[in-house]
């Protein structure tokens, strides 16, 4: 049940709807991004790349919209500085709550990013780290 709330929470993280206020810039086109999970349970990391056609010349804290997940979810959506966006959650999750910390870093044709989830069920506590990285790799079709 964990490992289904984490891969739902990152991919809300990564799929959200387009919604352009101030961000940090991309070179639109199409991406690539491979992201890196990495979990107790899980035992070895779990490397994942997706492509994805971005088609504005940048990515804002409304990108990390809170579309389809729980309500009682709280966003802070942190702060953006030039290249740099960082946000936070606090989501309850089921016996227990969840808190993240994420960042990305743009470098236009590149970007970066990392994030952390510490989860409190049940009378346990798990951490999961990941980091992530994408490239333009051409025009979109």
């Amino acid at each position: 049940m964990i490992t289904r709330t984490c891969f739902v929470l990152l991919s809300m993280i990564f799929a959200a709807p387009v919604a352009w206020a101030e961000g940090i810039p991309v070179v639109p086109g199409m991406w690539e991004m491979t992201s890196t999970m990495t979990m107790p349970m899980l035992g070895a990391p779990r490397v994942t790349t997706t492509t994805e056609c971005m088609e504005k010349s940048e990515i804002s804290m409304d990108d990390m919209g809170t579309e389809g997940m729980d309500p009682n979810c709280t966003f802070d959506m942190g702060q953006v500085d030039g290249k740099t966006m960082k946000w936070s959650f606090d989501c309850p999750v089921e016996g227990g709550s969840s808190h993240g910390e994420w960042m990305a870093v743009s470098e236009g044709d590149s970007m970066t990013g990392s994030g952390l989830m510490t989860m409190s069920f049940q009378g346990q506590t798990m951490e999961m780290t990941m980091a992530w990285e994408g490239k333009r790799i051409g025009d979109c079709p």
